[in-house]
């Protein structure tokens, strides 16, 4: 008996234990499938800081893009010497992976954290990431992201309290103007309180009316191809005729770029482009000279004008003036005597008029030259045959007794 006491002990410390082992499965289970607690799932610690945690507290969402990827671990004040603007440091416990991607291809250092109110009241907070972009840098564990104000209920209500200022200061002044526009001051009151004005109005609104009238009555005859303007819009003819005017002109076009005729040729003729080219730039080549030929000209007028140089002399030196015209003077009589002599020697006068005119000397001349032609060819006889012959004329005879 004893010993069967002793295995009924046994088997019910089995079952415990078993039962043990089962409720702490079936807790694990409980807990993994709400997706907040996995033991095994690894973490990265992010921090953020703001100048208020506003409702903030551990445990609350954290949110990638509207995702929840974590909680927040911890909120913790920072030393009194921290930036203006970073009073509250909160701890984030993220997942490293994501979508079988590791969470900081997806959070970037330029990633921006934001409070954000999970209740119309606005009394509990989260915190949502905005993913960052190509241009940041993958964060590391511990990273610290740029934060953005949140809007809560204590600024929207201070936001309001200040419209509402605004909106006094102004109903202030307006409540004047209507006073005063009521009263029919000021160019609003004679707008609203003028009889005549309304009448003018009026008066306005019956000629508009009347023009409209008019202007759906011809429209109406255009419609109805009466007229000038009838018969452009309604004339079938007109259109034919516009319709072939159109036609040659995209056929002159089409001539035109295919290179086709005198203004085909001169756009696509790349030869008759260069050769233009060369003429404007020989025009201007040409024009740099004439350019540079005036300035000489303008130059030179310049120095006659100032009486530099030697036309500048001869057109302002008085004294060269005069003597040019003593030089011409004195020309001109020189001329006159020579003059006088032609006529003497023509009528036989003097010296040079016998020689001109005078026959016996002139046969004495031809005879003395008649006899110096005689003289030289003898001369001449002479020296050639002393040449052949010199023993004939260097002989010498000497004869003693």
């Amino acid at each position: 008996m004893p010993r069967s006491n002793q295995k009924l002990a046994f088997a019910e410390i089995r079952v415990g234990i078993f039962m043990l082992a089962a409720l702490l499965v079936t807790g694990f289970l409980i807990l993994n499938s709400t997706g907040s607690f996995n033991p095994f799932e690894k973490k990265m610690k992010l921090k953020i800081r703001f100048e208020s945690a506003d409702g903030l507290h551990a445990g609350a969402d954290v949110q990638l893009a509207g995702v929840s990827i974590g909680k927040v671990e911890d909120v913790a004040f920072l030393p009194p010497d921290s930036k203006p603007g970073e009073r509250i440091e909160a701890t984030l416990s993220v997942v490293q992976v994501l979508d079988r991607k590791p969470i900081s291809e997806l959070i970037r250092s330029d990633s921006n954290a934001q409070l954000v109110a999970t209740s119309i009241l606005g009394n509990d907070k989260m915190i949502n990431i905005i993913p960052g972009t190509i241009n940041g840098s993958p964060v590391d564990d511990g990273a610290v992201l740029q934060t953005s104000p949140s809007i809560g209920l204590n600024q929207l209500t201070s936001t309001g309290n200040d419209l509402l200022a605004q909106i006094n200061k102004l109903a202030v002044p307006a409540n004047e103007i209507l006073n005063k526009a009521n009263q029919g001051e000021g160019t609003l009151g004679r707008v609203i309180n003028d009889a005549q004005l309304y009448n003018s109005l009026d008066g306005a609104v019956s000629e508009t009316k009347l023009t409209m009238t008019k202007l759906q009555t011809t429209i109406d005859r255009i419609n109805n191809g009466e007229g000038s303007a009838g018969k452009i819009i309604n004339d079938p003819e007109l259109y034919q005729s516009l319709n072939k005017t159109v036609a040659q002109l995209e056929a002159i076009s089409a001539d035109i770029r295919a290179g086709r005729g005198s203004a085909g040729k001169f756009i696509n003729d790349d030869q008759l482009y260069n050769e233009a080219r060369d003429t404007i730039a020989e025009l201007k080549r040409s024009a740099e000279k004439i350019s540079s030929i005036a300035d000489d000209v303008k130059s030179l007028t310049a120095d006659v004008r100032d009486g530099k140089g030697t036309a500048g002399k001869l057109f302002r030196d008085e004294k060269m003036y005069d003597e040019a015209k003593d030089a011409l003077a004195r020309f001109n009589t020189t001329i006159s005597r020579i003059d006088s002599i032609l006529t003497d020697a023509q009528a036989g006068k003097g010296t040079v008029g016998k020689l001109l005119t005078d026959e016996t000397l002139f046969n004495s001349v031809n005879q003395t030259a008649n006899n110096i032609a005689t003289f030289t060819g003898e001369g001449t006889k002479l020296l050639d045959d002393f040449r052949k012959n010199p023993k004939k004329y260097l002989r010498i005879k000497l004869a003693i007794f």
